[in-house]
């Protein structure tokens, strides 16, 4: 049986490695390093997304005359991933784009702050020989219109009037403060998405973009 010839210059093909694209993301920002390139002027006036490709990404930088840096203890990155950090940086606004890119490189999701419960908890607590306990404030201070302290006689027969004392509380966390995180992480999400649509039009030459996506709101189990 003769064995099948190879050219000896072209390689055989490689499967791609299916990922989504968190993954792709987490692969490119993090173990290969990728960085995003910011043009100052479209920062600031905006930007829609471009099909640049890897021949686009090598013309800017003849034209710029600047390179990949492959200096000793360096390796120069894959070119799947100079291309998610261009469609990254193209397709999502520029904060947008250094956020997804931050967490990627630091392999988190947006802290959608998990299991919180707004709580009443007293603003300020007292420590004594009988252990801790809410500190209490004069009802007076709270300057209620109307108010009236309520009057009672002491042993003498004497009319006073007792301060009424209550306990300033506050919520922790806030509902507003839980809401934004989860509003900030539907956002990131949002941008994955968006990234995803992307990256589905363009070539990559290691990994096959999966549609797999985190969970939308995980805080609905």
């Amino acid at each position: 049986m003769t064995a099948a010839l190879r050219s000896p210059v072209r390689s055989a093909p490689r499967s791609r490695r299916a990922m989504p694209v968190r993954e792709a993301l987490e692969w490119a920002f993090g173990t290969e390093c990728a960085r995003l390139d910011h043009d100052e002027i479209e920062a600031v006036g905006g930007t829609g997304w471009r099909p640049f490709g890897m021949e686009y990404v090598a013309l800017e930088r003849a034209q710029l005359g600047t390179r990949v840096d492959t200096s000793r203890g360096r390796s120069r990155p894959h070119d799947d991933t100079e291309l998610i950090a261009t469609v990254v940086r193209n397709v999502l606004p520029w904060y947008a784009a250094t956020l997804v890119a931050d967490l990627a490189r630091a392999g988190r999701t947006p802290d959608w702050m998990p299991d919180a419960r707004p709580r009443l908890k007293p603003e300020d607590w007292t420590v004594n020989r009988w252990g801790r306990h809410a500190k209490t404030a004069d009802a007076a201070t709270l300057g209620i219109e109307g108010w009236q302290p309520i009057p009672r006689r002491n042993r003498k027969g004497v009319i006073v009037h007792d301060a009424v004392r209550f306990t300033p509380c506050h919520w922790d966390p806030t509902p507003t403060r839980i809401a934004a995180a989860r509003r900030a992480y539907l956002d990131w999400w949002g941008y994955l998405l968006e990234v995803q649509a992307a990256l589905k039009g363009e070539e990559l030459a290691q990994i096959s973009l999966t549609g797999d996506m985190p969970p939308m709101r995980p805080w609905q189990g």
